[in-house]
Parts: C-alpha cells; structure tokens; sequence
C-alpha cells in the first residue's frame, strides 16, 4: 500500500492542504504543458484508449471526452479500465494506449501498459511524479507535477489530470479551442475564486454526513464528477455514495430516494426547466437536496468557466464536503479507514 511518512491524526488532515493548493498545483502542471503538442504525445494512430483505476480512471473518462470532441472524426478515442486491458479484452495493434496515474504504481494500470505494448501498441504515460514505474512501461511520460498528494483521497492529482486532459484537447482542437486556451491560463484564478465555498460547504456537510447515503448528480461531463465525487465521500468516511447523470437517477434510483438520503445537484447554466422539475421530485420523495454550481439559482455558486474546465472547478467544493463529512463522522479522510484491522488486511494485499 502507498505509505506516508508522519501521518496526521487530527484536523487539518493532508487531504486539506492538498484541496487548498490546487490553484498552485494546476498553475505547475500549466507550466509544465507550455510548449508540449499533443501529436508528438500521442503519435499517428487512429485509435486511442486512455486507462486508469480508480480516480485516474475519472480522469481517463474526462480525458477521452474532451480529446474526441477536439480531434472529432480523424481518431477514435475511448476510456477503458485498466482490468480490462490488463486482464480482458486486451488493445488493438494499432493503437495508442495512455496510462492515467498520480504516483505512476498503480500495479493494475502498469499491467495493462505492459500487455499494450507486447501487442506492438504504442504506450504513454500521463503521471503526476518523476521517476515512477509508468515511465518505465511506456515508450513515452508526460510528467505533470512534482508533489505526492499526500491524502489516500486524492484531489490535487485529479484537477492536475483533468487541467492536463484540456490542455492537450486544447493543442490538438487549433483554432475553434482558442477560447479553451484562453480560459485555462486563468484556470488557476478561478479555483482560487472556487475555494470560498468552504464555509459553506462545511456547514451542509453535517447534514449530509448524519444521512444514510448520498446521491450526486451532474450532467455533460459533470457526470463524471459526480462520480468522482461519490468516490471520495466512500474513501473519506464509508458514508454508501452513488453518482449519476442528471436524468439517469429518474431510470431506476430515484425509487429508493427517501428521508434518509441527501442529493448534492450541479447545475450548471445550461441546465434548466428539465433539471429544476428533477430536483422538485427528489425532493417530494423526501430527499434533502442541495444544487452547487455556476447556475444563477444555485445555493452555493461557483465561479464560471468554459464548459470544457467546468469539472476542474466543480469538483472542489465535493472535494470539500467529503473532507468535513469525514470529520463529523470522526474519520480520519486521508487513510481509507486503514486504522480498522479488517480493512487494512483486506486492502494491503491488492494494493502490493
């Protein structure tokens, strides 16, 4: 298992600092971009599979969207999990296949990189720290950041990933994503703007955290974040956790909502009439709903940016209810709950 050294065992954890950096941790990965063409990253192949586990694979999802709207019909891009490619349905010869990972050890995504390139694939790595073992499976790395996130629950290297998905979409798109360009050099800036929701957040968090379960719902590519974001509220504290797309929890799970359940909505401004009748249902069924975005009748409102970067921004206020979530149910957020026997057993010999 990945290990830190002087672990905290009160407030503020790890996982806050890293939540509070990111404006600096996206303006590194930046940096470290300028320059970079997506072509000489990602080679001549018509195929692309992005892969990863776990939040990297949030990433991946991201990543694939925002590369096949920008190279539209010249390449066909697709996320696929690292199990998959490592243990199933294996990658095409001709094919490019990059690997998502923060610390670059993930065992899993190394494996289907290695199984890529025995088939003649061309391999890359996109990876948040120098010297790792991805750099080693892969012909090529794009080494996106210098600091380990230090919190089980990563943050940082999640809004790192995604800035680094844009901004190869951006290079790749030409001149129709000059508004993308644009908008990522004050990417930064903004996150920074997206931080003052936490007091806000902090104070909806004890509602949510004395709740059976909670449901996150986003639409477009926020879809991906509320999956993101029901990941981290499960790693923090083990509160149950779904995420789905908008009008995806009207098929099936709505018909579980009741009291015992809090629904974090992001609305963004193209969600409208469809979207407000959604949440006046949740909330006849019982549900406790709180809508967070840059939607002018959002309870908590986020700073705008283009469609494209909205889920580098609106992740971070989830970021922080799962790190006060896990506070109000006295869990440490930066561990996995790998201070209880049975958990540790279980988790150490998957993660070696």
């Amino acid at each position: 298992m990945v290990s830190f050294p002087h672990p905290r065992d009160r407030p503020p954890f790890y996982m806050h600092d890293m939540i509070r950096g990111q404006p600096h941790y996206v303006a590194e990965t930046l940096g470290r971009l300028e320059g970079l063409r997506a072509d000489d990253m990602l080679g001549r192949n018509r195929n692309i599979v992005i892969t990863g586990c776990g939040t990297s694979f949030h990433s991946a999802m991201y990543g694939a969207e925002v590369l096949q709207e920008a190279f539209g019909t010249s390449k066909v891009v697709r996320a696929v999990h690292a199990y998959d490619l490592a243990y199933g349905v294996g990658t095409p010869r001709r094919s490019t296949v990059l690997g998502v990972s923060h610390s670059g050890s993930t065992s899993t995504t190394n494996l289907a990189l290695r199984r890529a390139s025995r088939v003649g694939a061309r391999t890359v790595g996109l990876c948040g720290l120098p010297g790792s073992d991805m750099e080693r499976e892969t012909s090529r790395s794009l080494v996106i950041g210098s600091v380990h996130d230090r919190s089980w629950a990563n943050t940082m290297s999640y809004t790192t990933q995604l800035a680094a998905f844009a901004a190869l979409a951006a290079d790749v798109g030409g001149a129709s994503w000059a508004g993308v360009r644009r908008a990522l050099r004050g990417l930064p800036r903004v996150l920074a703007r997206a931080l003052k929701c936490e007091g806000a957040i902090r104070r909806i968090a004890a509602t949510v955290a004395r709740r059976d379960r909670v449901t996150f719902l986003g639409s477009g590519l926020d879809a991906i974040t509320a999956l993101e974001a029901a990941l981290k509220i499960r790693e923090t504290c083990s509160l149950p956790a779904s995420g789905y797309h908008t009008e995806q929890v009207l098929h099936g799970p709505c018909l579980s909502v009741d009291r015992r359940e809090s629904v974090v909505m992001l609305r963004s401004r193209d969600d409208g009439a469809r979207a407000e009748a959604i949440r006046k249902s949740l909330v006849r069924f019982g549900a406790r709903v709180t809508t967070i975005g840059e939607a002018p009748d959002a309870e908590i409102r986020l700073p705008s940016t283009v469609r494209v970067l909205r889920p580098i921004v609106s992740i971070v206020p989830l970021q922080f209810l799962a790190y006060y979530s896990a506070l109000e149910r006295r869990a440490n957020p930066d561990i996995m709950r790998t201070d209880i026997p049975r958990y540790r057993a279980g988790l150490e010999p998957l993660f070696h």
